[in-house]
């Protein structure tokens, strides 16, 4: 018989194996923990809105406690720094705290009635109690480049825990250590609060994660991750006997457009904020601005060569996504009228450095297809153009994007503003003025996503208070007085 397969970690930083590995989830135990997460859904679900709070603060404190443990374990594991992975831990504590106060607000999830009218329709009706009742269990997959934030704890499964729905983890296997670690924080904390620990499950393994999404008892799936495996599993989803939602964020080409106003009046500024923007994460964030639309100004591309130039290697996530990142931007490089003007990898094979490639307006209109492909890691792509006014062309032919930025003038510039951001308004969830699209600020009314293949369902986000209403449907209970179905009233 052969050996159970195992998931090991590696430090990025050395290419070395850490810790045990961890053996994959079964297809037994993969029936078995959501049977469970379904089991425990009748409760956590019939959990009142202000003790389902006081279960995500505890979640919130639970992570802030242990956050030296934490990141210790994800410092091994994923190699992004001590400061990186400590500020994440707060984001995502901060995130679970926000989710409690929007439930004991009680805005989101409200009920509310419809009281009866005499008379025949239209004027008349009875009266009707709309609630917001939650899904079900729900898958979600933890992503690699957020191990706090977007994972086990992450913005998924604190907006359905939220809502009512019990979550079943799929483990991300570049930090496996440390889902497993999480996910005994949590359970340890629904057990404190006398709910079943089952609330929150983890498995971990592919087989696992392509069961999960085709399981009858789960109810919607939350993915992060790459467009090739979203795209994968959304058509696993649509080829269910019953179908069901499945919100994937799948990362983008977002564009940045500088106006020849913006350029003249801050050009070495707006330079280095770029290759801070190109930079932050190693590059490893679907925010990261991928497309710089520029008038054709070499003064500053000499300046934004000589910052990323300047910034240090070092290891993307793994050794897996270094050498999908390396080979992505080679495509790229290869495409007619592409140059490359930054190429800094480390070359003891486990490191890189900036990327940036450059090209023409009409070789970047001409060869869109091959140009035009996300590279995971620290790059990006200047396309040249004569002035503001090719701006509008470009953003009609934009695929769907997560985020959008444009640097202008105020008064000088209003004109070309106006209409790259009413083409822009079909193609991205969200448009930064004078700012870079990275650093999502965690809100009630962020929005994180954009039309496909950004996101694989337009309406929703994945950020802010409204990723809750992902994973509740409306309910409505006609002809339920108070003194008559009191219970009814109030589900």
């Amino acid at each position: 018989m052969a050996p159970p397969a195992t998931i090991q970690a590696i430090d990025p930083r050395t290419g070395q194996a850490v810790y045990e590995g961890l053996v994959e989830t079964t297809q037994e135990e993969l029936d078995s923990a959501v049977h469970e997460a379904h089991d425990a859904f009748s409760t956590w679900s019939k959990t009142p809105d202000r003790e389902r709070a006081e279960v995500l603060n505890a979640l919130a404190d639970a992570l802030d406690a242990h956050v030296e443990e934490l990141v210790d374990i994800a410092e091994h594991e994923t190699g992004l720094g001590e400061v990186r992975l400590t500020g994440e831990v707060a984001r995502t504590s901060f995130q679970l705290r926000m989710f409690a106060q929007l439930l004991d607000e009680g805005e989101l999830l409200a009920t509310h009635v419809d009281e009866p009218i005499e008379g025949a329709p239209p004027v008349g009706r009875p009266r009707m109690v709309r609630s917001m009742v939650p899904l079900g269990p729900v898958a979600v997959f933890g992503a690699s480049n957020f191990p706090f934030a977007f994972s086990v704890l992450g913005g998924d499964t604190a907006s359905a825990l939220a809502a009512g729905c019990t979550v079943v983890v799929k483990e991300h296997p570049s930090h496996p250590n440390l889902s497993v670690k999480v996910v005994e924080l949590a359970r340890q904390v629904f057990v404190d609060h006398g709910l079943p620990a089952s609330v929150l499950v983890g498995v971990r393994g592919l087989e696992a994660g392509v069961s999960l999404v085709s399981h009858p008892l789960i109810c919607a799936v939350g993915f992060t991750g790459s467009q090739v495996a979203g795209r994968a599993l959304l058509d696993m989803v649509n080829a269910r006997e019953v179908p069901i939602p499945f919100y994937g964020e799948l990362g983008s080409l977002n564009p940045a457009f500088i106006t020849q106003a913006a350029m003249g009046a801050r050009r070495s500024e707006l330079a280095a904020e770029a290759a801070t923007s190109i930079m932050m994460g190693r590059g490893q964030f679907c925010t990261k601005p991928a497309l710089l639309f520029i008038p054709d100004d070499q003064e500053f591309v000499d300046e934004l060569v000589s910052k990323l130039s300047e910034a240090p290697t070092g290891p993307l996530l793994s050794p897996a996504i270094r050498q999908r990142f390396i080979d992505s931007v080679s495509r790229v490089s290869e495409s007619s009228g592409v140059t490359s003007l930054v190429a800094d990898d480390d070359a003891s094979g486990l490191s890189v450095g900036a990327h940036l490639l450059s090209v023409s307006l009409e070789d970047y209109l001409a060869n869109a297809h091959g140009i035009k492909e996300e590279c995971f890691g620290p790059s990006a792509v200047i396309i040249r153009c004569s002035d503001d006014t090719d701006y509008l062309t470009v953003s009609e032919d934009l695929e769907g994007a997560l985020v959008a930025a444009i640097h202008a003038e105020s008064g000088a510039d209003q004109k070309v503003v106006n209409s790259v951001v009413d083409a822009l308004s079909g193609r991205v969830g969200r448009i930064v003025m004078n700012g870079w699209p990275t650093g999502l600020a965690v809100s009630p009314w962020q929005h994180h996503g954009g039309p496909y293949p950004a996101s694989t369902s337009v309406l929703h986000t994945s950020v802010g208070g409204q990723a809750m209403m992902r994973f509740v449907r409306p309910l409505v209970i006609q002809n339920a007085t108070p003194n008559q179905w009191p219970g009814l009233t109030s589900i």
